[in-house]
């Protein structure tokens, strides 16, 4: 799973990044979070294409790939 389409969503909670993969289905995959981002749980949800907003219930910070780094392009409202 490694093209430019490739989201990584971040979790304060293992339960969270579990809701999440359930919601979405196939075409998600749980990883540890990459070393150059942070997250509360160290879980990341791998995913290709679009994620909608209802499912990022629970998420932290949503990154796509730009290169060889991550950028952010989106954040929990605090």
């Amino acid at each position: 799973m490694e093209n430019r389409d490739q989201k990584v969503i971040t979790f304060h909670s293992q339960y969270a990044a579990f809701l999440f993969r359930k919601r979405y289905g196939e075409g998600c995959v749980l990883r540890p979070v990459p070393r150059s981002l942070s997250s509360s749980c160290g879980t990341a949800a791998f995913v290709e294409g679009e994620v909608s907003g209802e499912l990022l219930e629970g998420a932290e910070a949503m990154y796509e790939k730009d290169g060889d780094l991550w950028r952010m392009i989106w954040k929990e409202q605090d």
